[in-house]
């Protein structure tokens, strides 16, 4: 395998998950109702209150669920 392949040491699969769950609710939302800084916040650290559970295979899912909620929530 070259180094080409490889990805670098900084990017994690949770990283990359983040960043995707940010780029579909960026889209779903207006900069009106939420701005992007606030939006990345808010996935990360919703996204971090799981850091200690046993089973990560949701963990995506339900912090994109969470922070939709908080977004609609009036």
């Amino acid at each position: 395998m070259s180094t080409a392949q490889l990805s670098p040491p900084s990017s994690r699969p949770s990283d990359e998950q983040m960043a995707q769950i940010i780029e579909r609710l960026a889209r779903r939302y207006p900069r009106e109702r939420i701005t992007l800084a606030d939006l990345e916040t808010l996935v990360r650290n919703t996204y971090h209150e799981f850091d200690a559970a046993a089973v990560r295979t949701f963990v995506g899912v339900l912090t994109e669920r969470l922070v939709r909620h908080h977004i609609e929530e009036p």
